[in-house]
């Protein structure tokens, strides 16, 4: 039986709620008077525990949704603001990059050894991939007047030559590759040599230095242009990094950093020059 009363009990509570509903919103258009005012007073005292029941156990479920919403709008914002912080992070470092390549370009347009040597803007395009074969691809090639055996520059100095060509690419050996040579003289004393390549990170040697010369650790080294060299006198090569006088020896031994910055070669020119046509 008691099953069979909650029904009836249910039904009861929603007819008792549903009067009291009706009453309340005659009683709103009759003002504070008659019997509409008393029979709203009664519904009040009858539903008043009710409505105080319904809001108690409904409140923690708006709150989980209130919660819930303002949770998602403060993930929306922040999810943006992380997205602004990349975008401005991200054009900081395209700004310097852009400055850092402005830079290389104008130091090449102060090339005073270059004033009566025509020659070829380029742009690295590869880097070999080999610690024993340092070479650079540029974006020009015969198609440009590129030819093997041209010297290479970037606003530092001599990076290195030519080595191969097709009608769009070349192919520069630089001046730390092992196989690169170049004849250099010292600037303040006038001493002449040859400088080879000695691998990345390693101080490049220079041989034939003759004893009793006056070479200092510091001093520069620029393209000596002698007789049969590949190379037009006065480019900037290296500087003296140490000096050492062997007992008994006749030669120097003298090492070399390259001015240029090797490991960061971007932009370039090709010197269209040749020990023929000068």
């Amino acid at each position: 039986m008691p099953a069979a009363r909650r029904p009836r009990g249910r039904f009861l509570l929603l007819l008792v709620v549903l009067a009291g509903v009706t009453l309340v919103t005659l009683s709103g258009r009759s003002g504070n008077g008659g019997v509409f005012a008393r029979a709203r007073s009664y519904a009040a005292q009858v539903l008043g525990p009710v409505q105080s029941g319904l809001h108690s156990a409904l409140a923690p479920v708006g709150n989980f949704i209130s919660g819930a919403l303002e949770y998602r709008s403060l993930e929306r914002q922040n999810q943006l603001l992380r997205q602004e912080l990349a975008a401005q992070q991200s054009a900081a470092v395209q700004a310097q990059s852009q400055i850092a390549q402005a830079d290389q370009v104008l130091a090449q347009e102060h090339l005073g050894y270059l004033a009566k040597v025509p020659t070829v803007a380029a742009q690295v395009v590869d880097v070999g991939g080999s610690n024993f074969e340092q070479t650079v691809e540029v974006n020009r090639g015969s198609s440009s007047g590129i030819v093997v055996g041209q010297p290479v520059v970037d606003g530092g100095g001599l990076i290195g030559s030519v080595t191969s060509v097709s009608r769009h690419l070349a192919t520069v050996t630089l001046l730390d590759n092992p196989s690169f040579s170049v004849g250099v003289r010292d600037v303040r004393s006038g001493a002449v040599g040859v400088a080879l390549g000695e691998g990345q990170g390693n101080n490049d040697q220079v041989i034939n230095v003759n004893v009793g010369q006056r070479v200092r650790k510091g001093d520069y080294l620029v393209t000596s242009g002698l007789p049969l060299e590949h190379f037009p006198a006065g480019v900037p090569v290296g500087r003296v990094s140490s000096v050492f006088s062997p007992v008994g020896g006749f030669q120097l031994s003298v090492s070399m950093h390259p001015i240029a910055d090797l490991a960061d070669v971007q932009f370039v020119r090709v010197l269209l020059w040749s020990p023929q046509t000068g």
